[in-house]
């Protein structure tokens, strides 16, 4: 007796292979254009926060237009401070609200890049970080255009729920000390 089922199960394979073949093909083509695309994303944002190059420049503009310098200290190994990079002082950077509000300047504490301090004085980030008592990333600092701390410091990265609240507080709190001292001639 001829068993017609067995014959049947032993065709089904070769013809799932060659549906699976095709399906595992296009998935591997769709994953790799994924990753390009997302690599190629991560390149573009990468960077895009405003150095620290010349905190005295930064000092005139902030004292003409009356307004605190924020200096976000990172490190590339932070996955902290990719999080707050990317979801909240880019976004800043980029809304032409915040332009009249404050300078957004990244500090890296692993960065010999030349940079100049508040003082005038040529450092490397990494430096003017250890000066600034920066050592744990991520910390977020705002400064008056002398290099006077505002507010006090952002250290690490807090609830999301919060974290955008505290940073707008921080800002707001040292635009207002800063107009207290305008007013009495900084």
């Amino acid at each position: 007796m001829e068993n017609h089922g067995l014959t049947g199960l032993m065709n089904i394979p070769d013809q799932f292979r060659k549906v699976g073949q095709k399906k595992l093909f296009l998935t591997a083509w769709v994953l790799s254009a994924m990753l390009v695309l997302m690599a190629a994303n991560a390149g573009s944002k990468a960077g895009t926060l405003a150095s620290a190059g010349d905190l005295t420049r930064d000092a005139r503009v902030a004292k003409q237009d009356k307004k605190p310098i924020l200096v976000f200290f990172s490190s590339e190994s932070c996955a902290y401070c990719e999080i707050v990079r990317d979801l909240y002082l880019e976004p800043m950077q980029a809304d032409k609200a915040y332009d009249n509000k404050v300078i957004i300047r990244e500090v890296s504490v692993e960065s010999i890049s030349d940079m100049i301090d508040f003082q005038g004085k040529r450092v490397d980030q990494e430096t003017f970080a250890d000066q600034e008592g920066a050592f744990v990333t991520p910390v977020i600092r705002i400064y008056s255009p002398t290099g006077e701390l505002l507010t006090p410091e952002l250290i690490g990265y807090s609830s999301p729920d919060f974290y955008l609240g505290f940073l707008e507080d921080s800002i707001e709190d040292a635009r207002n000390k800063l107009r207290k001292l305008a007013a009495n001639n900084y």
